[in-house]
C-alpha cells in the first residue's frame, strides 16, 4: 500500500488576502522547506500539492463573477484573466520548488476537468498518476473549468483536492490523507477557540458557529471546507486543518505525527 498525502497550501497562508496580487514569499520559501524536510525522512512518501488562489484568482474572479457562469464576452475574458491571475501565482510557488531541487510539474485543473452547473461532471486525473508513477510531484491550483450547463466556473483547490483523494482511494493501492495548511490554527467555534476533532455525529451542534471568510473568497470559505472533508472522511479518508505559520506543523502533519489543529474523521 501507498501512502499519499494531498497537501492545500492555502492561498491565505501564502498570499495576503487583503492586498491584491501580494504573496507572502518567505511563507511560500519556509514551506517548501518543509515539504523538503518531510521528503528527506520519508523518501517513499507520495505528495500531491495543491495552492489556493488568495489575493491572486480571487480578485478577477470576484470582478467576472467567474463561478456563477461564462455566458457574454466580458465574462469570457474574465475567465481567461482568473486562469492567467492563478497560473502567475502557481509559477511563483513552482520556482521555490524548483530551486530547492523538488522535482514539481504545474498541472491546470482547466485541462483535465469539465463541470455541469458547477458540479464535476468529468475528470481525467491519469497525468497526475503517470507524475507520481515517475516519482514527480503534481502540483495542482484552483481553477476556471469549462461547464457544460453555464459555460465556465471555478473548480476550487478545495474541491480538487477532495476528488483527487477519492480518486486515488478508489484505486485501492493508495492509504490517502489530505492536509490543509492554512492562516488560522484550525476551524473556530463561537468563542474562537479550536475544535479539535470534527465528526459526522457532532457536525450537526458546530456548523453554526464556523466562521466564513472575511477576505474575499468566492469559492465557499471555512464551511465548504469542512464540507467537502466530511464527505471525504466517511470512505476512511482522515484530513486535517493546521496552522502553516507554525514552524514544523505541516512536516509533523504530513508525517501523521499529532499536532495543532481540527481532524476531521468518519468517527
Amino acid at each position: 500500500m501507498l501512502e499519499l498525502v494531498l497537501i492545500k497550501l492555502g492561498g491565505s497562508l501564502i498570499t495576503d488576502k487583503n492586498q491584491p496580487y501580494t504573496a507572502r514569499l518567505e511563507t511560500m520559501q519556509h514551506l517548501v522547506e518543509e515539504i523538503s524536510l518531510v521528503r528527506q525522512q520519508n523518501p517513499s512518501l507520495k505528495m500531491i500539492i495543491g495552492n489556493g488562489a488568495g489575493s491572486f484568482g480571487h480578485q478577477s474572479a470576484h470582478k467576472y463573477n467567474t463561478i456563477n457562469g461564462v455566458v457574454c464576452d466580458a465574462e469570457k475574458l474574465g475567465f481567461c484573466l482568473v486562469h492567467q491571475d492563478v497560473l502567475d501565482l502557481n509559477v511563483l510557488l513552482a520556482k521555490y520548488f524548483l530551486q530547492a531541487g523538488l522535482p514539481v510539474v504545474s498541472l491546470p485543473p482547466l485541462t483535465m476537468a469539465i463541470t455541469h452547473n458547477k458540479k464535476l461532471l468529468k475528470a481525467d486525473f491519469s497525468v497526475i498518476e503517470n507524475c507520481l508513477q515517475s516519482g514527480l510531484m503534481p502540483l495542482v491550483f484552483g481553477d476556471v473549468v469549462f461547464d457544460k450547463a453555464i459555460g465556465g466556473t471555478i473548480l476550487s483547490t478545495d474541491t480538487l483536492l477532495a476528488e483527487l483523494a477519492k480518486y486515488f482511494h478508489s484505486q485501492g493501492n493508495y492509504q490517502v490523507r489530505l492536509i490543509n495548511a492554512g492562516n488560522y490554527p484550525g476551524v473556530y467555534d463561537q468563542n474562537r477557540q479550536v475544535i479539535p476533532h470534527i465528526t459526522p455525529a457532532n457536525y450537526s451542534q458546530i456548523k453554526a458557529v464556523i466562521g466564513k471568510s472575511a477576505s474575499v473568497d468566492v469559492t465557499g470559505g471555512m464551511i465548504q471546507k469542512v464540507e467537502e472533508f466530511l464527505a471525504i472522511s466517511r470512505l476512511g479518508i482522515d484530513c486535517w486543518i493546521i496552522d502553516g505559520n507554525i514552524s514544523g506543523n505541516l512536516v509533523k502533519a504530513v508525517l501523521g505525527q499529532p499536532t495543532l489543529g481540527t481532524v476531521i474523521r468518519a468517527f
